[in-house]
């Protein structure tokens, strides 16, 4: 499953990175705000994202989450530190995952993205 972050901490994002692949999925990039995960959508084309609530540029989160699942069809989870700042329709996330996250967690979201129950 190809896969976009958006994730503004490097360090987080590193982590989510190392776990996607080691889960067997390809990172197609790693978006910080909204313009870069909108345009690595168009360009990148992934199947699903993890995406951060509070972003550089704001609580971007939900409507970028919103873009990608409405108008590029993509299988979208937050995972984010604060789960109160996630609409109650989840902006069309399929799950949200709460910070601090563990591999196990990570991956559940992973095989319930790819359309496998997790």
């Amino acid at each position: 499953m190809r896969v976009l972050l958006v994730e503004d901490e490097p360090f987080i994002a590193l982590d989510l990175e190392l776990l996607v692949a080691g889960a067997g999925h390809e990172v197609v990039g790693v978006a910080q705000d909204t313009t870069q995960a909108l345009a690595m959508a168009r360009d990148q084309r992934p199947e699903a994202a993890l995406i951060d609530v509070n972003l550089k540029d704001g609580m971007t989160g939900p409507a970028i989450c919103r873009t990608l699942c409405f108008d590029h069809g993509v299988r979208a989870a937050f995972v984010t530190g604060n789960d109160e700042h996630v609409p109650a329709d989840r902006a069309g996330a399929l799950a949200v995952v709460q910070k601090p996250f563990n591999d196990r967690q990570v991956a559940e979201v992973l095989r319930l993205l790819d359309g496998r129950a997790a």
